[in-house]
C-alpha cells in the first residue's frame, strides 16, 4: 500500500470476505484486510478495508482500498492487486 505518488512499499496482508452486493451492471465485493504478524500499515491508515468492483460476469473492473469505509488516499501496488485478485477468484462465488 502507498499514497498516491508516494514510494513504491509492499506489505503483507491476509483477507477476509465481508460481503457482496449487486448494485445495477455492478457486484460489490468487500473484504476485511489483516496485517500479517510482525507487519505495520501505513500509519495514516485507521482501519482499512477493500471493495472489488466486478461486472456480472465475474471480471474484476477495479480494486479499491478504504479507510474508515471511504475511499482514501492509498493504492495498492501491483503485487498486492495480484493477491487480492487471486483470493476473490478462489474464495468468493461471483
Amino acid at each position: 500500500m502507498m499514497k498516491y505518488g508516494a514510494e513504491h512499499e509492499e506489505h503483507r496482508f491476509t483477507l477476509s470476505f465481508t460481503e457482496s452486493e449487486v448494485r445495477g451492471q455492478w457486484r460489490d465485493i468487500f473484504l476485511g484486510i489483516h496485517k500479517e504478524v510482525g507487519e505495520e500499515f501505513p500509519e495514516d491508515l485507521i482501519d482499512p478495508s477493500i471493495l472489488v468492483i466486478c461486472n456480472l460476469d465475474g471480471e474484476i473492473v477495479q480494486i479499491v482500498l478504504h479507510d474508515e469505509g471511504c475511499d482514501c488516499e492509498f493504492q495498492f501496488t501491483f503485487s498486492e492487486k495480484a493477491q487480492i485478485e487471486n483470493y476473490v477468484k478462489q474464495h468468493v462465488n461471483i
